[in-house]
């Protein structure tokens, strides 16, 4: 009768829990695929939609709000790109919205920045990406089934990623010294059969694929279960998501109307500050007198962290009147701040999306080769007629 030691209990747990969820896997880490390069996918199909042909200079910003809040809007903020023909991207309030001091989510248009014109969208990139979006979360079920199912099987996929690690290790303590017994695990033997190859992509490829995996299937639970989200909130020390987004300062001087915002004044003093290259710059204009004026901007690079350093400023007198920068928030802060990006493979840059796309092809392999590894062993041990 056959021992049943500790590693054949992994063993098992490892490969009924990669059955029990391995459809449901392979659909998630396809769509991750996917939306590893979202933003991207959608300029290069739909650039007409977010880039304008130059037709002259820029108009100011002064110009341009001007034009749009002739039309019963209020602006609440806008974002401008890295390139001068990329189109602004405005968040439009009514008027009724912006006077209820009440939170109002606005209308998101484009503007074109060389005719103040706005831009009407007809690119179907974006539907599809939300679509895949839908499909990634809760299988295009309705959300109280679809969030426990993948979260379910979100739980399942990182202890895959454990029980697999032990699995991948060496089967003996005394063989933890010796370099041939780790080397098995991280080369893949090209020129052996069909079998055996497809054993080391799973085993090998698994394995470099393990650190990201385990940090998007962590982070991934957060969209399924609000205990998780709380509680990652609690160990963090600090707000995750839309709370983070703070408002807008109440100004010590009173002042009986709303500013006439010196917006080049303002830019010019945040690039000073934060002289580092734009990658986007949102500016979050007061709705009321005796609020500040909230610029956020973010760095770009290969390596550029997906977090946005943040000042605050007087509208009336142009000083500035708060800086936050990544760099000086604690351990906890930095977490909450770049939490979507650690889930998606933005957090450090084009880089990290690199390795996190990689890794979500090789994660949506694993269910294929796992599932290849079980036929062959059940053929092996099929007893002979």
């Amino acid at each position: 009768m056959r021992r049943y030691t500790f590693r054949k209990i992994i063993n098992d747990i490892h490969l009924w829990l990669g059955i029990i969820s391995g459809i449901v896997l392979f659909i998630v880490c396809l769509t991750g695929t996917i939306l590893a390069f979202e933003a991207e996918l959608i300029l290069l199909f739909d650039k007409q939609d977010y880039y304008s042909e130059k037709t002259g200079e820029p108009l100011s910003f002064e110009e341009i709000i001007t034009a749009i809040e002739k039309e019963n809007h209020v602006v609440k903020d806008f974002i401008y790109l890295k390139d001068e023909n990329q189109n602004l991207q405005f968040t439009l309030l009514t008027k009724e919205e912006a006077h209820s001091g009440k939170p109002a989510k606005g209308r998101s248009v484009q503007i074109n920045p060389f005719t103040g014109a706005e831009v009407k969208t007809t690119g179907k990139t974006k539907a599809f990406i939300h679509s895949v979006e839908e499909l990634h979360r809760v299988l295009l079920l309705d959300q109280k089934i679809g969030r426990p199912i993948v979260g379910i099987c979100t739980i399942i996929f990182i202890v895959l990623c454990i029980s697999g690690l032990i699995l991948w290790m060496p089967k003996k303590i005394k063989q933890f010294k010796k370099w041939k017994f780790w080397k098995q695990g991280f080369t893949l033997k090209t020129k052996a059969n069909w079998k055996r190859v497809n054993y080391d992509i799973h085993n090998t490829f698994g394995f470099y694929a393990l650190a990201p995996m385990l940090l998007m299937g962590l982070t991934g639970l957060l969209w399924s279960f609000q205990w998780y989200y709380d509680g990652l909130e609690n160990v963090l020390g600090d707000k995750l998501g839309k709370s983070r987004f703070d408002k807008t300062l109440p100004l010590k001087t009173a002042y009986d109307q709303i500013p006439t915002i010196d917006y080049a004044a303002l830019l010019n003093k945040t690039d000073s500050i934060l002289p580092h290259k734009n990658a986007a710059t949102r500016i979050t204009l007061p709705l009321k007198p005796n609020e500040s004026v909230m610029i956020r901007k973010k760095s770009d690079g290969f390596f550029a962290y997906d977090a946005a350093d943040k000042l605050q400023f007087n509208p009336y007198t142009n000083t500035l009147i708060s800086k936050s920068l990544f760099k000086d928030e604690k351990l906890g802060g930095k977490i909450a701040s770049l939490i979507r990006g650690i889930h998606v493979g933005s957090f450090a840059g084009t880089f990290t999306k690199i390795i996190y796309f990689l890794s979500c092809l090789i994660a949506t392999s694993l269910p294929i080769t796992g599932i290849l590894i079980w036929i062959n062993k059940m053929k092996k041990n099929k007893p002979s007629k």
